[in-house]
């Protein structure tokens, strides 16, 4: 397997980053600030800081060379000079987290040239660890098969994402939103109407994955959404035969100098061309 070290050190980074969240999840002892001096901005907690020093230190003390991300580090425009970044969100959910709702992620990616070769997320509450790699498929581990030594090759068949025959119609499919922008955007409360199931499950990374995974058929979001959100299971999405985009159906690509993206869609070929007729009709 290509990048097998690169995996590992960063599967290793967030099992470990992954203890420290299940560990404020369950005691609830952290500060919380806000990004703006409003009080109005995301959430930061002490569990989003501890998390990506951890990440932090295991992957730079590994790859001095390479390019950093992090939604939780100041952006050092140096990293625009390098073909290999490693982009970050060590804690995927924040407001899930907060609300005692455990359907949040550390999410990784190991970027090369802008396009996603490795990409990990990991839920430390449900114990599901996802990851990804770049014309190697993408593979899911939960419980104790986290336990004990990295699968060989051959025993890592075992958890290979198998893609599955996703529906290609919006009315028989299972879409994944968000209930903030089902309440407060007209085109996202009108998809929800034209789907005939809809699931909510908390930050963007563990959306897509989710769907990867097979529980759900898409992942629509209008919201912006930054690099650090979407890089990780980007790479798992496509190793299972998705399509990812923006919410126009242009292509994603990162370690670009502005980090924001126009909302995500993720689906399968046909799926993701009937979620995208839809929109622009509207």
């Amino acid at each position: 397997m290509e990048c097998l070290k690169e995996l590992k050190v960063a599967i290793d980074a967030v099992l470990n980053a992954g203890k420290v969240l299940e560990e404020y999840f369950e005691n609830k002892n952290y500060r919380i600030t806000y990004k703006s001096k409003s009080g109005k901005g995301s959430p930061v907690t002490d569990a989003d800081i501890e998390s990506n020093k951890i990440l932090m230190e295991r992957i730079r003390l590994a790859f001095p060379d390479d390019g950093w991300l992090s939604e939780e580090t100041v952006d050092d425009q140096a990293r625009l000079e390098k073909e290999r970044i490693w982009i970050v969100d060590p804690l995927d959910g924040t407001e899930e987290f907060l609300e005692g709702f455990p359907m949040f992620s550390i999410s990784l990616a190991l970027v090369e040239n802008k396009v996603p070769v490795i990409g990990v997320v990991y839920n430390p509450v449900s114990k599901e660890l996802y990851f990804g790699v770049k014309g190697e498929g993408a593979y899911m581990l939960k419980g104790e098969e986290l336990n004990g030594v990295f699968p060989d090759e051959q025993e890592l068949q075992n958890f290979l994402i198998k893609s599955k025959n996703y529906p290609s119609t919006l009315d028989g499919a299972t879409v994944i939103l968000s209930r903030k922008e089902v309440n407060n955007v007209k085109l996202i409360k009108a998809l929800a109407e034209k789907f005939k199931n809809v699931k909510y499950a908390g930050g963007i990374a563990y959306k897509i994955v989710s769907v990867a995974g097979g529980f759900a058929d898409a992942v629509v979001s209008v919201y912006n959404k930054s690099e650090w959100d979407l890089a990780g299971a980007h790479i798992i999405a496509e190793e299972t035969g998705l399509k990812v985009t923006d919410s126009y159906g242009k292509s994603l690509h990162y370690n670009e100098r502005e980090v924001k993206r126009k909302g995500v869609i993720v689906a399968n070929e046909s799926l993701h061309g009937e979620i995208l007729k839809f929109i622009r009709e509207q």
